[in-house]
């Protein structure tokens, strides 16, 4: 999304740390929910990394320390990302393949892949999510796994709206924001379905994961300078209203659900909740 000409002089640049800020440890944490939801990693396993951006997932399968003879390919459309990944898999020696691809047009020879991930990518591809799903499941061979997760709650969504509301007024331009179909367990399913997989063989769960937050202030911040623009871009009054953004998604982490005071120093916890979809071909 073009942020426009307008970008307040207070807005954190919007690049791949920016989005380490605002996930912290969760997908990765998702992620580590997923290894154990299926059966363990075998020998030889050929895994897709789909959508891969850093390479969360990626990193939560090495770290498992896997069995000899896995081979992983990663890939996105976010060269800034697969570079990140790129220098890890280098640094780490890790038997990662990184490529530019979409996920809706993977362009791999069918059945390739014993198991396929796809964390928190599937809602962002075009057409409603099923080319994306369909891909997985061609690239699979038959008895592989695939997993596509979303969220079902992600409370910094509703401070962001908040500021929204109180510094552009209800008919502000529209944020960006993840397809209200897409909050719902059933519509992973129903994408599931209409993407080829087998209804018998689709299992739906959830998982929980939290992010610990100790400056609340700069995650306002984060908040703002990332899911803030709208999509037609930052407005010219923005950068003047910034503080009252700011504030406003203060005094909302105070009210929101999911956000909590914890431990001795106080501290933010933040709750987040994922579906998680697992079929097998």
């Amino acid at each position: 999304m073009d942020p426009g000409p307008h970008i307040p002089k207070q807005a954190i640049r919007k690049d791949v740390d920016l989005y380490a800020e605002i996930t912290a440890n969760s997908t990765r944490d998702v992620a580590r929910h997923v290894l154990q939801m299926i059966p363990p990693l075998s020998a030889g396993i050929r895994i897709h990394d789909n959508g891969c951006g850093a390479g969360e997932v990626t990193g939560v399968i090495m770290e498992s320390s896997p069995p000899e003879g896995i081979s992983i390919e990663a890939t996105d459309i976010d060269q800034s990302y697969l570079d990140k990944l790129q220098a890890s898999a280098r640094e780490n020696s890790w038997p990662v393949n990184v490529t530019n691809r979409g996920s809706d047009q993977l362009q791999f020879v069918d059945g390739v892949f014993d198991l396929s991930i796809a964390n928190f990518v599937v809602f962002l591809t075009p057409g409603g999510g099923v080319p994306a799903v369909s891909e997985m499941r061609r690239t699979l061979r038959e008895g592989g796994t695939a997993v596509f997760t979303a969220w079902a709650r992600l409370p910094h969504v509703d401070p962001v709206k908040a500021a929204h509301e109180a510094t552009r007024g209800a008919d502000g331009p529209p944020l960006r924001e993840i397809p209200p179909e897409w909050w719902l367990g059933s519509h992973l399913q129903k994408v599931a379905i209409e993407s080829g997989f087998d209804e018998s063989k689709i299992e739906l769960r959830t998982c929980k994961v939290y992010i610990t937050i100790q400056d609340d202030e700069h995650l306002a911040h984060v908040l703002w300078s990332y899911l803030g623009p709208p999509m037609t871009g930052w407005l010219p009054s923005d950068e003047g209203d910034w503080d009252k953004a700011i504030s406003v998604i203060l005094a909302n982490f105070q009210d929101t659900a999911g956000f909590a005071k914890t431990g001795a120093d106080r501290a933010t916890s933040i709750e987040l909740t994922a579906n998680v979809l697992i079929a097998q071909k």
